[in-house]
């Protein structure tokens, strides 16, 4: 049925989405960006590109020069680590509005936005209004889609190019309308270049084509020309990424970066990502999920043509690699989430329940699943402050020429924070998991040592001369032997360090409520001091360097 009115349409999802919008201003606690180490990359991203727009003679003139000595700089950047297309729409965002943590949080708002809009319409496609817009509150309210819209990082912006995609991909299949062919493709080239993960569709495509039996399709004009659009908008930048950072995809890829990692085609996957369900979405709906599922299998599977193979082609997609998260697997949740509204309705049609009432049971159930404290678990609703504390501290008190250190958990925070709070761009922040050591982003993927004792310490310092070592006491989560070491060297030289002042974090978060930040101050300054030219990156197994 269509309605003849365009308010009827817009207000089921235009309703949800702000009741989500409501919930996550409510239980979404604002302090500074830390959520599982990489967010402080996309947020120290989104200021490159918003700071490359600023400078956009030097930058244009010289982009490979320019990206190194702001990376010299600022060493917390996700260059190449990560594709562009987020962080390129987030620095325009902070070009415009300011380079705050709010700033980028509302930049993902806008893409997760986009994702709602495009999951309701998927729905629609196959059920009517009422269905639709509840499988959408249980998919903007499930745990991990409600976790990762507060946090500034890709997987929701991922997931929304990715929605975005199906849906021009199901209209191109029902209208055969050129431009639907043209608007997947580009949808699909978007999403890759926000995530790898975006490759899912791939597999998607070929399945879904493979399941309605359409394989001609492929070689109709519009779809031709669409595949080579979106190899022209992607091939450049994956050529670039495997060139430079091709050893360390194929290490993560193989082995994994993490100490819960397996390795490539490992066995145990298998039930690894289907036991990732009920943390997604809450057992309530899983156990909705699963009736829905036997339901559609054995009676209705036609009008779920899109749903089923996009389920099947995230776990085609991540299960075989080396590092099984959850995370990887947001992208079969509209699916579950559909599933779930439709296994409810069919039980209460069964037992002549009324289905409006147990489908706002459900929705309840989900978003209780989502905010209730018993889940604020990990990194989930949690917020640390405490960084910025120590930049503003040091700033004012750090000629230009002296660069400062961090060491800690926390560095790209603070890393931000220093830019941030010094417009001008004339401080340099120095990591010691760069100077004195370095991991493969965890030890277990990968470690080395450049200070192997106290004296090789305090020459590094003495050669690079920071005037202030700030460290997170004591090591949190990531613990090495040469971080122990250089906080024992800190400790046992006063004559060299003094110990100018702690600053307590500010949080929720039980693993940083009894940790603080040391703010050490060099007593000598050495004029011979070097400028850092290189920083070796284990992630590209190699450095970053100036010519």
């Amino acid at each position: 049925m269509v309605e003849s009115s365009l308010i009827s349409r817009l207000l089921p999802p235009s309703g949800v989405i702000a009741a989500l919008i409501l919930l996550h201003v409510i239980f979404s606690p604002v302090g500074e960006p830390f959520k599982n180490g990489d967010e402080t990359r996309h947020v120290m991203t989104g200021v490159f590109f918003r700071d490359s727009l600023a400078d956009w003679r030097a930058s244009s003139a010289d982009p490979r020069g320019y990206a190194v000595g702001y990376y010299l700089q600022y060493p917390a950047l996700g260059l190449l680590v990560w594709p562009p297309f987020f962080h390129c729409v987030e620095g325009v965002a902070m070009w415009l509005f300011g380079t705050s943590y709010l700033v980028g949080r509302l930049t993902l708002g806008g893409f997760a936005a986009v994702g709602a809009v495009y999951a309701y319409a998927l729905y629609r496609r196959t059920h009517d209004r009422f269905t639709s817009a509840v499988a959408l509150a249980v998919l903007g309210a499930s745990p991990i889609v409600f976790d990762f819209t507060g946090s500034v990082l890709l997987e929701v912006p991922t997931l929304a190019m990715v929605l975005g995609a199906v849906f021009h991909f199901e209209k191109y299949l029902g209208g055969l309308r050129g431009r639907d062919a043209i608007f997947a493709c580009a949808f699909a080239a978007l999403a890759v270049l926000t995530r790898f993960d975006g490759i899912l569709l791939i597999p998607f495509v070929l399945l879904r084509l493979g399941f309605a039996r359409r394989w001609g399709l492929l070689l109709r004009r519009p779809v031709v020309f669409g595949i080579a659009g979106a190899i022209l908008l992607t091939a450049p930048y994956y050529f670039l990424t495997w060139k430079v950072y091709g050893s360390g995809i194929q290490h993560a890829a193989v082995h994994g970066t993490g100490e819960g990692s397996t390795s490539l085609f490992d066995p145990r996957n298998l039930y690894l990502y289907p036991s990732y369900i009920p943390a997604q979405i809450g057992w309530a709906a899983t156990l909705a999920a699963a009736v829905g599922l036997c339901h559609i299998l054995a009676r209705d599977r036609t009008r779920f043509g899109p749903h089923f193979p996009l389920i099947v082609a995230t776990f085609l997609t991540f299960a075989p690699l080396a590092e099984p998260e959850s995370r990887h697997a947001i992208y079969w949740m509209p699916a579950l989430s559909l599933l779930a509204v439709h296994g409810v309705r069919w039980a209460a049609s069964r037992v002549g329940r009324v289905e409006f009432s147990v489908c706002i049971l459900l929705v309840i159930a989900v978003v209780g699943e989502s905010i209730a404290p018993f889940r604020w678990t990990e990194w989930r609703n949690h917020y640390i402050c405490g960084t910025e504390d120590a930049a503003r501290y040091v700033l004012p008190r750090t000629p230009p020429e002296r660069p400062l250190m961090y060491e800690g958990q926390l560095n790209g925070a603070f890393i931000y924070a220093v830019r941030r709070n010094d417009p001008h761009r004339q401080h340099t922040v120095l990591r010691a998991d760069k100077i004195i050591y370095s991991v493969f982003s965890d030890p277990h993927g990968g470690y080395d040592e450049y200070a192997k004792s106290d004296r090789d310490i305090l020459d590094l310092l003495h050669r690079y001369d920071p005037a202030y070592v700030i460290v997170e006491e004591p090591q949190v989560f990531i613990r090495t032997a040469a971080g122990e070491r250089l906080r024992r060297v800190l400790r046992e030289h006063p004559e060299e360090y003094v110990l100018e002042g702690v600053v307590p974090f500010r949080t929720n978060y039980v693993s940083f409520a009894e940790a603080h930040i040391a703010i050490y101050r060099k007593v000598t300054a050495n004029p011979d001091r070097v400028r850092v030219e290189e920083l070796p990156v284990l992630l590209i197994g190699g450095s970053v360097k100036t010519k």
